[in-house]
């Protein structure tokens, strides 16, 4: 179970999610070799998101049935959903230009 500093907790479907995500070590590996995968200097530049925040963002994106931008929203807003998918007390990143944003 995953419980931030704030004493924050996650509604009961989103904390069986979790704990059962938090057992899928190789799940989370194979995602991240398909993150890095071709990339020449894996280890370099600008760091992006975790092969966990990727899963569980994926995960919340189909149970709640949002686009991106929805996701990208609730998790901007929401400190359980952040905690849900690791971003924590850490804003959101919009990596999306504007214009793509829009025609998603």
């Amino acid at each position: 179970m995953r419980q931030g500093d704030q004493g924050v907790r996650l509604e009961p479907l989103l904390e069986a999610i979790s704990a059962f995500l938090d057992d899928q070590r190789d799940v989370i590996e194979c995602i991240r070799r398909d993150l890095v995968r071709g990339l020449k200097q894996p280890g370099s530049g600008r760091h992006g998101l975790t092969a966990t925040q990727v899963l569980r963002s994926l995960v919340l994106m189909r149970l709640k049935n949002w686009d991106y931008r929805e996701l990208r929203e609730r998790i901007a807003d929401g400190l359980t959903l952040r905690q849900f998918t690791d971003f924590y007390c850490a804003r959101s990143r919009n990596t999306m230009p504007s214009s793509a944003a829009s025609s998603v």
